[in-house]
């Protein structure tokens, strides 16, 4: 299948980020899309985590990384695989309560979510 260049970097399936090749860049007219440095898939781990340890709460830390889940699935696996003890609480309990408390203040892409009301059964 052949994907247009922004088909490929909104896919957080296929978007590598950086991460593409100068050969992939070229083969998939990313060139002027991206920015011109190429950084490895660690590279590229090693950068999210320095931004997201510069958030000043667990909550922002959250929206950092779901973000980034919403951008690129593989980063976000590879860094959240490094630092799973960390990142937690910062994903789960007890991060995700203030999460659904402000939802419609911090309202991000749905990931395929299902919107139930006791109204409208």
């Amino acid at each position: 299948m052949k994907y247009t260049p922004q088909q490929l970097i909104n896919n957080p399936f296929l978007n590598k980020g950086t991460a593409f090749t100068k050969e992939e860049r070229q083969k998939y007219n990313l060139n002027g899309i991206l920015p011109p440095a190429i950084q490895t898939l660690d590279q590229q781990v090693s950068q999210a985590y320095a931004q997201l340890s510069s958030k000043a709460t667990d909550l922002d830390k959250r929206m950092f990384l779901m973000n980034l889940f919403n951008e690129n699935h593989v980063l976000y696996y590879k860094l959240f695989s490094e630092h799973i003890y960390e990142f937690m609480p910062i994903v789960y309990d007890p991060t995700i309560a203030d999460t659904i408390e402000n939802y419609s203040a911090l309202y991000t892409n749905p990931q395929n979510a299902t919107y139930l009301t006791i109204d409208d059964q």
